[in-house]
C-alpha cells in the first residue's frame, strides 16, 4: 500500500483553481522532486497532505501509524529555549522512556514484582528500537552535518538568523526520521558542504522523500521520480531531474509531431466537407462533418505543445567601465574576537565572472556589503575604477518600502521611464494584469525577488554584484538569469550555494577560508574536481594535505590575485586524528568496534533487566555506570566513523 495517495483531487483558492482531477501517490523508498513554477501550489500540496487545507473534492489517504514531517519556510519555535533545548524536543519520546525506565528501576529496588520485570522489558524494548542511547550522537552529528556549529548551541532560538532557525528546524525534521519527508526548498540557507552532507543524508535514508527544489544538482542526485505540476494536474517521470529534461524534450517532440499530422488530417477533411457540401456529394460530405466534429468534442484531440511564458530578463548596460574595475588589497575584517577574513586581495577587471563560495559565517555577503561601503573594513583598502555603476542585489529581499506596491516600488526606485515602459518592463518579468497593483507586502519570495530584478535590469549597471540570486527562483526562472548573465557585457561577482547557477555563471572563484581565502581559476565542476585530487593524492600519501591562501591558477600570472594571508596568534591548530581515543583504528577496524560495542551494549542492557540484578540496588547502580561508559564508548566510536567520512 502507498505511504500517501491523492485521487482526484480538485482545489480551488479564492477564484482559482489549483489542482483539477489531480492524483498522486508514492511508495516507501521513493524520492520524488517536486517542479513546477512559483504559485503552481507545490506549497499547498503539502498542506493538503498534512491535512492544513482539505481539498474541494477527491481523497486523501494516508497508511495507517504512518507518520509525516513538514520543512516549512518559516519555522516557529519555543520562546525562551536555546537551540540545543530545541532540537532535543524531536526526541521527547525518548526522554520520556528513558525517564519511565528510571522510574520502574526505583519500583523494583523498592518491591520487586514480575509484572514490574515485564513492564521494564517492554519500556526498554520501545527505547533501544527508537534509538536508545545512541540519541544524543546522532543528534550532534545532524546539527554538525548542517552547519549548526557547537558555538551556536546555546544560543536563544530568539537570537538565531533567518538561516540558522532554517537549519534548526530541517534538522529537528532528519532526526525524528518520519516514513515520508516533505521538504520545501531545504537547501535555500544551507552552505554547499552542508548541502552534500543533506544529500548524502536522504540517500541513505529509508522512508519516502518528496522535496520542492530548485537545486538541479540535488535532484540528479538524489531523485528516483521528478513529478511536474503543470496545467492543474502531476505528470510523473522516472529517475532524476536529467532523465526529465531528456524525457520531457523528446515527449514534446512527439507530441507536436502527431499535433501537426493530426491538424493536416483535420484540415484535409475540412476542405473535403467545405467543397462538397451542397454538391453531389453533400451526404459524404455530410457525414465526413458529423465524424469530424465528434472527433473535434473527444479526448483523442492532441493538443499543441503549451509552452508557458518564462521571464524575458536581459541585462544591459549604456556605460562603458575601464580596464580595471576593481582593486582590494588587505582587507580584514572582524566581528568581536571572530576573524572573519583576513588580508583578501584580488582585481576585478572587464568582463570578469567571479563566484565567491565558503561555509555558513565565512562572511561572504559581509564582502559584498564591504566592497559596497555599506560596511566598514577594519583594514586594508577597496578602490573601485571609474564609470562605474553598481547594480545590488540582496538576499534578504527586504529593502522595499512595505506600503507601496509593485509597481511604485519599481517607480520609486529607477529614473528615466515612462510609466508605460515600466509597465512593459514589468510584464517582461511576468508581473501580468492587476500583479502590479499587489502591495510588496503581500508578495511572495519569488515575486519579490523579480522586482528586485526588474529595478536591476532598468538602472543598466556595468558591475553585477549578486548575493544568492536563486533562492527564490523556480528552476525556469533561473534558467532566464543565467542566459541573462551569459549574454549581460558587463562584470559579475556573485554569492551563491547553487553548483549548477556557479558551473554556468563563474569563470573564477573565490573560495572563503576563514581567516583566509582562495582565489581559483575555473567554475564549480573544476573546484571540485580540483578538491577531489588534493583529497586522493592526500589519502595516498596518509598525510593531509595543507590548504595554502596562494592562487591555484596556471594560466594568469599577473598581476597576482592573491595575498598570503598574515598568521595570526590564535589560529585553530591542524586536526590530529592520533589525539583522538580511536584515531589510530583504520575505517574497517572502527565498523567492527562499533558491531562489537553494540553487542556488549545489548547484553550489558538485558543483563540490567535481569531478576538478579534489577532486585539488587547495588548491582543496578553498577551495571547503569557499565551502560553510560559502553554508551560513549559507542558514541566516540561513532564520532570518529563520522569524521572519517567528512575528510
Amino acid at each position: 500500500m502507498p505511504l500517501i495517495q491523492l485521487t482526484n483531487i480538485e482545489k480551488i483558492l479564492g477564484d482559482r483553481l489549483l489542482f483539477d482531477k489531480m492524483s498522486f501517490q508514492i511508495d516507501k523508498g521513493e524520492r520524488v522532486g517536486l517542479i513546477g513554477e512559483n504559485g503552481a501550489g507545490k506549497t499547498t500540496f503539502f498542506k493538503l497532505i498534512t491535512g492544513e487545507v482539505k481539498p474541494d473534492l477527491g481523497d486523501v489517504s494516508i497508511a495507517k501509524g504512518g507518520t509525516i514531517g513538514l520543512l516549512s519556510q518559516d519555522p516557529t519555535f519555543a520562546p525562551g529555549s536555546t537551540l540545543i533545548d530545541e532540537a532535543e524536543l524531536a526526541f521527547k519520546e525518548l526522554h520520556d522512556l528513558a525517564h519511565e525506565m528510571r522510574e520502574i528501576e526505583h519500583q523494583m529496588a523498592e518491591n520487586y514484582t514480575d509484572k514490574l520485570l515485564e513492564k521494564y522489558s517492554d519500556v526498554q524494548h520501545d527505547f533501544e528500537i527508537k534509538g536508545g542511547y545512541a540519541w544524543r550522537h546522532k543528534l550532534e552529528a545532524v546539527l554538525d552535518g548542517v552547519g549548526l556549529s557547537r558555538d551556536d548551541w546555546e544560543k536563544q532560538v530568539d537570537s538565531l538568523s533567518g538561516g540558522q532557525r532554517s537549519r534548526l528546524a530541517l534538522a529537528k525534521l532528519l532526526v525524528a526520521e518520519p516514513d515520508l519527508l516533505m521538504l520545501d526548498e531545504p537547501t535555500n540557507h544551507l552552505d554547499i558542504a552542508a548541502t552534500e552532507w543533506l544529500e548524502n543524508w536522504l540517500l541513505n535514508f529509508g522512508g519516502a522523500v518528496i522535496v520542492i527544489s530548485h537545486d538541479r544538482y540535488l535532484l540528479d542526485r538524489i531523485g528516483t521520480r521528478i513529478v511536474w505540476l503543470t496545467q492543474r494536474k502531476f505528470k510523473s517521470y522516472p529517475g532524476n531531474y536529467a532523465a526529465f529534461e531528456q524525457l520531457r524534450e523528446i515527449e514534446m517532440t512527439t507530441q507536436q509531431r502527431a499535433y501537426e499530422e493530426q491538424k493536416k488530417e483535420i484540415d484535409k477533411q475540412s476542405e473535403y466537407v467545405r467543397r462538397f457540401k451542397a454538391g453531389q456529394r453533400a451526404r459524404q460530405a455530410k457525414g465526413r462533418e458529423t465524424r469530424l466534429n465528434r472527433f473535434l468534442s473527444s479526448d483523442q484531440m492532441i493538443q499543441q505543445v503549451q509552452t508557458k511564458r518564462a521571464m524575458n530578463l536581459k541585462i544591459s548596460t549604456d556605460q562603458r567601465a575601464g580596464d580595471m574595475l576593481l582593486r582590494v588589497t588587505e582587507l580584514s575584517k572582524k566581528f568581536d574576537d571572530k576573524q572573519v577574513w583576513s588580508d583578501i586581495a584580488f582585481e576585478l577587471k572587464r568582463g570578469d565572472r567571479v563566484g565567491i563560495i565558503g561555509p555558513n559565517g565565512s562572511g561572504k555577503t559581509t564582502l559584498l556589503k564591504t566592497l559596497t561601503g555599506n560596511l566598514d573594513a577594519d583594514a586594508g583598502e577597496v578602490r573601485w575604477g571609474s564609470n562605474i555603476t553598481i547594480g545590488y542585489y540582496d538576499q534578504r529581499l527586504d529593502d522595499f518600502d512595505p506600503d507601496n506596491t509593485a509597481f511604485e516600488e519599481v517607480l520609486d526606485n529607477v529614473e528615466g521611464y515612462n510609466e508605460q515602459q515600466l509597465r512593459d518592463a514589468m510584464g517582461a518579468m511576468l508581473f501580468g494584469g492587476d500583479d502590479v497593483d499587489k502591495p510588496m507586502h503581500l508578495l511572495s519570495g519569488g515575486e519579490k525577488a523579480r522586482v528586485a530584478l526588474t529595478k536591476l535590469l532598468l538602472n543598466k549597471p556595468n558591475v553585477l554584484l549578486l548575493d544568492e540570486p536563486t533562492n527564490h527562483l523556480d528552476i525556469k526562472s533561473v534558467d532566464a538569469l543565467e542566459r541573462a548573465l551569459d549574454t549581460f557585457p558587463g562584470s559579475i561577482l556573485c554569492v551563491s550555494h547553487d553548483r549548477h547557477f556557479l558551473d554556468k555563471v563563474a569563470k573564477r572563484l573565490l573560495v572563503l577560508d576563514p581567516p583566509g581565502y582562495i582565489d581559483f581559476e575555473g567554475n564549480w565542476s573544476k573546484w571540485r574536481q580540483k578538491q577531489q585530487e588534493i583529497a586522493q593524492q592526500a589519502k595516498s600519501q596518509s598525510k593531509p594535505a595543507k590548504q595554502q591562501n596562494k592562487r591555484d591558477d596556471t594560466k594568469r600570472t599577473e598581476p597576482p590575485r592573491k595575498v598570503e594571508a598574515k598568521p595570526q596568534q590564535n589560529q585553530p591548530k591542524k586536526d590530529n586524528p592520533y589525539s583522538r581515543t580511536f584515531g589510530r583504528l583504520s575505517v574497517s577496524e572502527i565498523e567492527a568496534k562499533i558491531v562489537s560495542t553494540e553487542t556488549e551494549l545489548a547484553r550489558l542492557q538485558r543483563e540490567a533487566a535481569s531478576v538478579q540484578v534489577s532486585r539488587d540496588p547495588g548491582k543496578s547502580k553498577q551495571a547503569r555506570q557499565q551502560i553510560d561508559k559502553t554508551s560513549q564508548t559507542l558514541r566516540e566510536l561513532e564520532q570518529e566513523y563520522f569524521l572519517r567520512g567528512q575528510s
